[in-house]
């Protein structure tokens, strides 16, 4: 049976009733200056940091594994 269970995500990952359900995550309110927002600021200062392609970057398994030891080219 469904229910409802609000809180702080930190105590309700905390509480031991809840491990092995299943469960859907609604975020209602966000807190301006929390853990994420620093992880997400530096992040951001690494992606401004690097100069945007011109071109489509090859991402296919070949290009990522090439050249690596066991390549026979």
């Amino acid at each position: 049976m469904a229910e409802i269970i609000e809180g702080r995500w930190d105590d309700l990952i905390a509480r031991r009733d809840l491990r092995g359900r299943r469960v859907r995550v609604m975020v209602l309110e966000g807190e301006a200056g929390g853990e994420g927002d620093s992880w997400l600021a530096s992040f951001l200062a690494w992606v401004h940091s690097h100069a945007p392609t011109a071109h489509i970057a090859d991402d296919s398994r070949e290009s990522i594994y090439s050249g690596t030891l066991r390549d026979p080219r």
